[in-house]
C-alpha cells in the first residue's frame, strides 16, 4: 500500500500523473492546492476502485470552501500523520 500526496491544482499534469499511479488500497490525500479536487463530483472516476481519497481540512478551508462542500473525508494534521504512519510507500 502507498499513500499519493497530491499538492497541485486539477490543472496541473502532475496531479493527473500521481493519481493515476494510485492502485487499488492505496490511499490519495490532496493537500495545498490539491484540495480542489475535493469538490470534484467525479473524483471518485479519476481513480481506481478501492483508492481511498482523504483531504487536509485545514488547507480545504484556507481556500475559502465550507466543510459540506468536500465530496471525500476531510482530515487533520493528526489524521494525515497517522497515514503516513501506516502506509509502506509514500508517492509526491
Amino acid at each position: 500500500m502507498a499513500l499519493v500526496i497530491v499538492k497541485k491544482s486539477p490543472a496541473d499534469k502532475l496531479s493527473e500523473f500521481l493519481l493515476k499511479l494510485a492502485l487499488p488500497q492505496d490511499k490519495v490525500i490532496f493537500i495545498q492546492d490539491g484540495v480542489i479536487f475535493a469538490i470534484e463530483k467525479n473524483l471518485k472516476g479519476l481513480v481506481k476502485e478501492g483508492v481511498e481519497l482523504f483531504a487536509l481540512k485545514e488547507d480545504f478551508i484556507a481556500r475559502g470552501f465550507e466543510e459540506s462542500e468536500s465530496q471525500i473525508p476531510l482530515i487533520d494534521y493528526e489524521g494525515w500523520a497517522d497515514l503516513i504512519e501506516r502506509d509502506e510507500k509514500i508517492i509526491s
